[in-house]
């Protein structure tokens, strides 16, 4: 079996064990002022909307978002009902700078912001071909509060056909245009999926 097909479920025990919170305000406000700095106004945007609702970010004391830029953005149709889970969906929901992703290795799955079931498969060769499912981590640790992180990603993460990526298949540069990351066949169902352990926060 092709090693590009090891899998490992990583089980978030200190995030289930620990009491939910909504997300910290003074935290959020750094953060889209961080996010506003490197330009992803477009995410600023959307995160600003959901936040208006109360309840939006409740039980989500702490948050890795995943950002596509605004030209990634502007080529997608979000309606206001597809908005939060658009964002919770490309977010992970724990605060992960790339020193703690950096230690999952390749085949890792981690579920997202949404749903425990919408899950995110890492891709792991190194800081500059770290995927996470089609979307290739471009601009890492802009977030710099305690309890949320965020990554400029190079794509609207795609969810369904995701499997690891072949290192020779990622793109070598990030430039203006998006890179393009090839479709890929399903895993087969022969994969066996092994439990991982989170790597210790910072």
């Amino acid at each position: 079996m092709s090693h590009w097909y090891f899998t490992a479920f990583v089980l978030f025990l200190l995030i289930v064990a620990q009491p939910t919170a909504s997300v910290n305000q003074i935290d959020l406000q750094t953060a889209l002022e961080d996010m506003r700095a490197m330009s992803y106004h477009g995410f600023v945007i959307l995160l600003q909307m959901l936040n208006s609702d109360r309840n939006s970010l409740k039980d989500h004391g702490q948050l890795t978002f995943l950002m596509p830029d605004d030209a990634q953005l502007s080529s997608s149709a979000i309606s206001r009902e597809q908005l939060r889970e658009f964002l919770l969906s490309h977010s992970l929901p724990t605060a992960l700078p790339l020193n703690n992703l950096i230690h999952l290795p390749t085949g890792t799955i981690m579920p997202s912001s949404f749903a425990a079931n919408k899950t995110i498969t890492i891709t792991n060769h190194g800081r500059l071909n770290f995927v996470v499912n089609n979307a290739r981590i471009v601009e890492p640790n802009i977030c710099s509060s305690a309890s949320i992180k965020c990554h400029g990603v190079a794509n609207i993460i795609g969810y369904g056909n995701a499997v690891p990526l072949n290192p020779h298949e990622l793109p070598h540069k990030v430039s203006g245009d998006s890179p393009v990351i090839p479709n890929h066949p399903k895993v087969p169902s022969s994969s066996k999926f092994f439990l991982g352990t989170v790597p210790p926060m910072q």
